[in-house]
């Protein structure tokens, strides 16, 4: 994940050509972030007993619920595609989840997994919301940050 932040700060630098690129890796990882934080919490609310984790998983998938309609809104009116699809980091972090025995194992996995995406996602997010080209797609990253440093804080207080 630290690999396409990378990837993407660069591109966002780089020359105008490059813009349509990183708009579309932007993408791409938004549409990522969107599926695993959807498939990761309703994994957690079925492999778990947890009240905690219920809570914090039932608040995740209204959120990003939320972000996808709000994202495909915003690319629908950027007038640009979207691929649908978990990268290779987001899907190998939920094909361990999935494979993770359900219970305690799982809700510590899952907030373990939910902690180092966050802070990955976030970066990536900031980075777009600073130097993004596509204005409508600059505003969805920017609507998104706060929304996920508010996931990281609240997870923050629930694994204290």
């Amino acid at each position: 994940m630290l690999g396409l932040l990378a990837a993407l700060l660069l591109a966002f630098a780089s020359v105008p050509a490059a813009a349509a690129d990183a708009t579309q890796a932007f993408l791409a990882q938004a549409a990522s972030v969107n599926k695993f934080q959807l498939a990761a919490s309703q994994l957690a609310l079925r492999k778990t007993q947890s009240n905690v984790v219920h809570d914090f998983a039932h608040q995740m998938v209204l959120d990003y619920s939320v972000a996808g309609m709000q994202l495909r809104q915003a690319v629908a009116d950027a007038k640009l595609r979207l691929h649908d699809a978990l990268d290779p980091s987001h899907k190998a972090l939920l094909d361990t989840l999935t494979h993770t025995p359900p219970g305690k194992t799982l809700s510590k996995a899952y907030f373990e997994a939910e902690e180092k995406t966050l802070r990955a996602d976030i970066a990536i997010f900031r980075a777009y919301a600073a130097n993004g080209d596509n204005e409508r797609i600059k505003i969805y990253a920017q609507e998104m940050v706060p929304v996920m440093q508010g996931e990281l804080e609240r997870l923050g207080k629930l694994r204290k």
